[in-house]
């Protein structure tokens, strides 16, 4: 079987016959790995606006304790 010189060099033909750098297996465990980055950068952000919510409503508890306290230390 005849070796592929364009192979040889580390160039290869996509699936449009466009001519890339990289080898076909590697360009595709590349672009899954953009998408599982990209999926895990949105459920971080997910993440951020559900723990800054649950940061606020403990703020917003500890200032009424606080307010309560005070009122107990007047009486």
């Amino acid at each position: 079987m005849a070796k592929d010189p364009l192979a040889e060099a580390g160039l290869h033909f996509d699936e449009l016959y466009k001519l890339r750098v990289l080898e076909p297996e590697v360009d595709q465990k590349t672009r899954e790995l953009k998408e599982e980055c990209e999926d895990f950068v949105d459920k971080m952000g997910q993440f951020q606006k559900i723990v800054g919510g649950l940061i606020e409503l403990v703020d917003d508890l500890a200032k009424e304790a606080e307010t309560e306290k005070m009122k107990v230390r007047v009486c």
